[in-house]
């Protein structure tokens, strides 16, 4: 299957900081033919995908050794385009078969992890780098005392990624988190608490350091106060 065109930076590749360049990326577009078949390519895939209990839309790309479990709860929504092993799994509990969704337009770089027990969503016209982590489980650790506790118990809360979200190289998203609409997070971030839309966030844990002004149309600096 054709490789995916896929993003790549940190969070100033969505958002320049000042002083800095702004350019535009340019990619060759491959001949017509080699285009249709790679279409031709995908849809036998999601075909194949679609027979086996998971919902995907048109124009879904994915790229080469790609991990797919719990295709029952898998939800990809049209032109979502998936880079190089992306690994993408639902869990079935005591509860029911875990959703993970992920809307139209969504562009995801290479090395993508996605896992859900209960909810994950990812919204429309997200941008993901390289090496992401999206989950909303932890094992139970409550008594480390019990090996079977620890392997097979959950602890789980929904995780939600609002649309237009920007998460930069290695970023990791734990569960129970809504990174909220527009919102750009650093790279090698660990986000452990909600942020806000349109709030540009890095650190682990990932905390805000500024904020978009529609008024201005400029990202300003938040306060010591408002980032804590």
């Amino acid at each position: 299957m054709s490789a995916p065109s896929t993003p790549t930076g940190s969070a100033n590749g969505k958002a320049a900081h000042a002083g800095g360049m702004k350019l535009r990326a340019l990619s060759d577009r491959p001949p017509l033919p080699v285009r249709a078949a790679r279409r031709l390519i995908a849809e036998c895939a999601s075909c194949l995908l679609r027979l086996r209990g998971a919902q995907v839309g048109r124009g879904v790309y994915f790229g080469t050794q790609p991990q797919l479990h719990g295709l029952p709860g898998l939800i990809l929504g049209d032109r979502v385009n998936l880079g190089h092993r992306a690994r993408l799994e639902t869990h079935r509990t005591e509860r029911g078969q875990g959703q993970l969704t992920i809307g139209s337009g969504a562009h995801i770089g290479n090395d993508f992890h996605a896992g859900a027990a209960i909810r994950v969503v990812i919204g429309r016209n997200c941008m993901f780098a390289s090496g992401v982590t999206i989950l909303d489980h932890d094992h139970d650790f409550s008594n480390p005392l019990d090996p079977l506790q620890c392997a097979e118990g959950l602890v789980a809360a929904p995780t939600v990624i609002e649309d237009n979200v920007f998460l930069g190289d290695h970023v990791v998203v734990l569960k129970g988190v809504r990174i909220g609409n527009g919102s750009v997070i650093g790279a090698n971030s660990v986000v452990t608490h909600d942020i806000p839309p349109f709030t540009m966030a890095a650190g682990a844990p990932a905390r805000p350091l500024r904020s978009y002004d529609e008024s201005s149309g400029r990202w300003e600096r938040i306060g010591r106060e408002g980032g804590a």
